[in-house]
């Protein structure tokens, strides 16, 4: 571990503090062991451990209602190699309630649920299988702007649609980020943002609606990474993972590009896991710009590298001569769904 004298190893995440990438990193390490600082930007958090700057990063990879983090995506594709060091040591998932968090209103407040209550016959207009409880909300008349990360946008179309439709809405770097702008603008301002209650309470914005993300159930994986040459024995804090006591309980993340011809190249590449025996666990593609139509397929696959990993190991022999290029981007142990 990158570590000197009595340093505390570093873990960057995106800032500023109360996002959601810092609540994941709060809830992966200990505070008392680790320190935590904030960044920017996601890239920033790559660059700080590629760097060494960093032992670890947390950053965002996928949300159960909005997908991947595009992002993130293409900073693992890594298309200029900036950050070609970096791996995949751990994972988290996060249950993530967003609020609309503001100033309230000048004029008398207004409790709207007898008339705006967040119901399932409210979410049947725009969705025809909720999973909402009911909600109330303050009166939210006064809002003209929003602020909040495009995922959890994302996140909140039904009530955004319901409630707040034609409303102006402004990205910024981290639902954090949108908190903290809202309450830099005073209390006569009327914007609000969409992000965690302890965001509004850090920043001593009020909860304007509570659970207004379209899913109960919604919930984001982050990634941890690691330095694999300055930090290559790097995993997750002994003290919060589980013992793993069999090659199934890992997960690898490995990127490849295709040939153009023959056809059926993608097919051929994915069949190599399932010859050995390996599951996968999604697939994603980004575009790899070397010319247009042409992708860079990032795979989840269940299992790891050597010394365990036997299969895992045939396979990537028998996938260097089934791609035009290929890298491994880490394993780690697979943690339970929240």
């Amino acid at each position: 571990m990158n570590q000197t004298g009595d340093r505390k190893p570093k873990v960057a995440y995106l800032g500023p503090p109360a996002s959601y990438s810092h609540q994941a990193a709060l809830a992966y390490f200990n505070k008392q062991e680790y320190g935590l600082e904030a960044q920017k930007s996601i890239q920033d958090s790559f660059i700080s451990v590629q760097s060494s700057h960093s032992d670890f990063a947390v950053v965002p990879f996928e949300n159960s209602t909005y997908g991947t983090v595009a992002y993130t995506l293409d900073l693992l594709v890594d298309r200029e190699s900036r950050c070609v060091d970096l791996q995949v040591c751990g994972e988290i998932y996060l249950p993530v309630q967003h609020c609309l968090v503001g100033h309230p209103s000048k004029r008398r407040s207004a409790n709207l649920s007898q008339e705006h209550a967040w119901d399932d016959g409210d979410q049947m207009q725009v969705n025809c299988n909720p999973k909402r409880s009911s909600k109330t909300m303050k009166d939210l008349q006064h809002v003209s702007t929003i602020y909040s990360h495009p995922a959890a946008f994302g996140q909140c179309e039904h009530f955004l649609s319901l409630y707040l439709k034609g409303v102006a809405t402004q990205e910024v770097s981290s639902t954090s980020k949108a908190a903290e702008v809202v309450a830099e603008e005073g209390p006569s301002s009327r914007s609000a943002a969409i992000s965690s209650s302890l965001a509004a309470e850090i920043h001593g914005l009020k909860l304007l609606a509570e659970s207004i993300q379209d899913r109960d159930d919604n919930s984001t994986r982050f990634f941890i990474l690691k330095n694999g040459k300055s930090n290559p024995g790097a995993v997750a804090p002994p003290s919060r993972q589980p013992s793993p006591t069999h090659e199934d309980k890992w997960k690898s993340l490995i990127s490849f590009t295709l040939p153009q011809q023959p056809s059926g190249t993608l097919a051929d590449a994915l069949q190599v896991f399932k010859s050995h025996g390996l599951n996968l666990t999604s697939i994603n593609s980004r575009p790899s710009l070397e010319h247009t139509w042409h992708y860079v397929f990032l795979i989840e696959v269940q299992g790891k590298r050597e010394p365990e990993g036997a299969s895992m190991n045939q396979a990537l022999r028998e996938l260097e001569a089934k791609t035009k290029g290929w890298r491994w981007l880490g394993s780690w142990i697979e943690r339970a769904k929240q």
